[in-house]
């Protein structure tokens, strides 16, 4: 969804906050007060010209209020879209955790010399996975990435191993929790690359932009600019936004996920041999 002239100001927002989202949030309140003071100027200016009947900031007052609405609607939609991304992402987390829990279990029975392997595998596969989460890695996420898939070859192996040579109920069952293992990583990585959508943050932005010098042109027309109350507003209005921006960088923003249930299976794996 294109915006004209404001697809350029999108993109720079947006190479901004992955950097640097407190700098962005920043720019984003500098931008809705520069909307307002644009607005009032043009408020004094129709007022200067033709002062304005009671009717007509009726009218103003009636259509400021219909895009305040607008605003309102729309900064609900966004954070509830990112909140359902958030919720997705702690689910499969704990789907994960259990599912990595229940193939160190099934490991340690009737698996043989295999079955040390396996848990030692899964032990450092529970790292590597942990860190994907949490994003804190000094490793690239792409590395990670690679070293997941790595690790869930050798393990499938070893299982492989262990079924082919005592085709058991046992083995059988190792191999289908490995294989709801290995989707339940795909399914975590699709949550954590899942974002709100682009379009819907710029329209956010340009319909606050947009709001806010409504609001800003009343204020002109009536005489009266409410600086005070009209910084708090936007200031409550752009933490809004941050906070839907933050809570959509799962790996890189102050609102990450919880990667307790993957500690915990871990540490469930008791100490290392």
């Amino acid at each position: 969804m294109s915006l004209g002239p404001f697809d350029t100001l999108f993109a720079f927002l947006g190479r901004l906050s992955s950097g640097n989202l407190h700098l962005a949030g920043l720019l984003v309140l500098l931008i809705l007060l520069a909307s307002l003071e644009i607005g009032v100027r043009f408020g004094r200016l129709a007022a200067s010209r033709h002062v304005p009947t009671e009717g007509e900031k009726s009218s103003v007052n009636f259509a400021t209020a219909g895009m305040m609405g607008l605003l309102a609607f729309l900064l609900g939609v966004s954070l509830s879209m990112a909140s359902d991304r958030y919720q997705q992402r702690r689910d499969s987390v704990l789907a994960e955790a259990n599912a990595i829990g229940t193939v160190w279990l099934r490991a340690s029975v009737g698996t043989g010399a295999e079955g040390a392997a396996l848990q030692k595998l899964l032990r450092e596969y529970t790292e590597v996975r942990i860190a994907v989460v949490t994003g804190s890695n000094p490793s690239p996420p792409e590395e990670l990435l690679q070293r997941t898939n790595n690790l869930q070859s050798e393990i499938w192996a070893l299982a492989r191993t262990v079924a082919e040579r005592s085709p058991t109920p046992i083995s059988g069952l190792l191999l289908t929790s490995l294989n709801e293992m290995i989707d339940l990583s795909l399914t975590n990585r699709r949550n954590l690359n899942a974002h709100v959508p682009a379009y819907i943050l710029r329209l956010l932005l340009t319909v606050s932009i947009f709001a806010v010098g409504a609001v800003g042109y009343g204020f002109g027309l009536v005489g009266s600019r409410q600086l005070l109350l009209s910084v708090v507003l936007l200031a409550v209005w752009t933490l809004a936004i941050v906070l839907i921006i933050d809570i959509d960088r799962p790996q890189t923003g102050e609102v990450r996920i919880d990667p307790a249930p993957l500690v915990w299976t871990l540490q469930g794996f008791g100490p290392a041999k």
